[in-house]
């Protein structure tokens, strides 16, 4: 049975608010779901019974520093939880709160509820949902590449009509010069316009894409 992993060192505070730092934990938190349903395969296919995983997964996992913290802080509060769930009986997953998505724990509750219930082999659907959230992480990852240029092209035309004022102010022309008559501030607010509507619209295409990952 593989060992216990070391605690990843804490993420720096001002870290989290770098650009797409919010999409890396979740890709982070999915990777970490797909080893934890390989793991819980394994284990059954060592011969574990459904009840037995639970205590024995939660060891593979370092606590986090909070302490009597409702489930969902770390894997290892959950998987204990879990198991104790299991000990009073009842479902393990029933009071789910993560960490990470919390379709992929329903989908995971789904795939017990199915085994328990059908009499479906456990090891198979863990199997496939590992698989479908990998080729889930692989689409992702295809679609942030398909997006990084437009993104980019979006920044550039975004600073375009700073440069372009700048180089007018190098050529002789102050952007002084521009907005001292009417037909300059027309030209100025209609240029500004149209940079902001298309900054806008890119932004919501792009959302658009992410909402259908």
């Amino acid at each position: 049975m593989p060992s216990s992993p070391e605690r990843p060192p804490a993420e720096p505070a001002w870290k989290r608010w770098l650009p797409g730092q919010s999409r890396r934990r979740r890709e982070r938190r999915t990777e970490e779901f797909i080893v934890l349903l390989r793991r819980a395969s394994a284990l059954l296919q060592a011969g574990r019974r459904p009840d037995q995983i639970w205590s024995e997964l939660s060891a593979l996992y370092e606590p986090c520093a909070r302490a009597g913290t409702p489930r969902g802080c770390c894997l290892n509060h959950e998987l204990v939880a879990a198991d104790v769930e299991v000990v009073l009986g009842g479902d393990p997953l029933a009071h789910t709160n993560g960490p990470g998505q919390r379709r992929h724990w329903q989908q995971l509750s789904g795939c017990l509820a199915v085994s328990r219930d059908a009499g479906v082999g456990l090891v198979g659907l863990l199997d496939r949902l590992a698989d479908a959230l990998e080729e889930g992480q692989d689409a992702q990852q295809a679609r942030d590449a398909a997006i990084a240029g437009p993104q980019s092209t979006a920044r550039l035309l975004g600073l375009l009509p700073l440069a372009g004022l700048g180089l007018s102010a190098l050529a002789g022309a102050p952007p002084t010069e521009l907005l001292s008559n009417t037909l300059g501030w027309l030209v100025v607010g209609t240029g500004g316009g149209l940079a902001v509507v298309g900054q806008l619209w890119t932004r919501a295409l792009i959302r658009q894409s992410e909402d259908l990952s």
